[in-house]
């Protein structure tokens, strides 16, 4: 079940009909489509500035970004007033929630997890991607990635902590948090919204790390 907060996101977003493929999509096209998303997102959501913690996420975006695959976008990392426990990507720009910021708490790993996730989805071109093959409805779309879109995420988010020095169990401490969120509420809205399983993801990682997976991840 999604929130209704996240069905307010994607109508801002814009909920089309699917279009015929767009052929070869540029990155000037790409970016346009991002910076109407921020349109519509900046005007409903107040953006929060001049806070530590808004700077703390500009820092660690643009050290993540830096390292990532397209580190010449016009990057920007804002974070929105909003308790729903949520991060999304539009081209260019990575919104972060204060709910997911007070989630997070003074974790600077676990915050750096969860930004490098989403500088992964545009570093990897996945919009570009579903624009192209004729899958991109409106930019609803930004918030509805596939599996194989996610986990590439993951993966990505884990290279990028490595550059840039932050521990990339932050992101299995992440997951265990969501483990016991999952504990309390049926209810897996926001950025779990539709991801694959919390303990595949933690197991995916593990993985990556050189790790064993596990049959049951501890939530604390």
């Amino acid at each position: 079940m999604r929130s209704s907060r996240f069905c307010t996101v994607a109508l801002l977003l814009g909920l089309v009909a699917a279009p015929a493929a767009w052929g070869q999509v540029s990155e000037r096209q790409e970016l346009a489509e991002g910076q109407s998303a921020a349109r519509r997102i900046e005007a409903h959501y107040r953006v929060v500035s001049g806070t530590e913690r808004a700077r703390q996420v500009e820092r660690i975006g643009r050290r993540i970004a830096a390292v990532s695959a397209r580190p010449r976008l016009p990057w920007q990392f804002l974070v929105l007033e909003e308790k729903t426990v949520n991060a999304f990507t539009v081209p260019g720009r990575v919104y972060i929630f204060t709910g997911m910021l007070d989630m997070v708490g003074d974790d600077t790993d676990v915050l750096a997890g969860v930004i490098a996730h989403e500088v992964a989805h545009t570093a990897a071109r996945h919009t570009r991607k579903q624009m192209e093959k004729g899958a991109f409805v409106g930019l609803v779309r930004y918030l509805l990635y596939g599996q194989d879109d996610e986990y590439e995420a993951d993966r990505l988010a884990v290279r990028y902590l490595r550059r840039t020095g932050y521990d990339p169990n932050g992101m299995i401490r992440l997951f265990r948090k969501f483990r016991r969120r999952e504990d309390k509420q049926r209810d897996h809205a926001g950025w779990l919204a539709s991801h694959p399983g919390t303990l595949d993801r933690i197991n995916h990682i593990r993985r990556w790390m050189g790790r064993r997976p596990v049959a049951d991840a501890p939530r604390g």
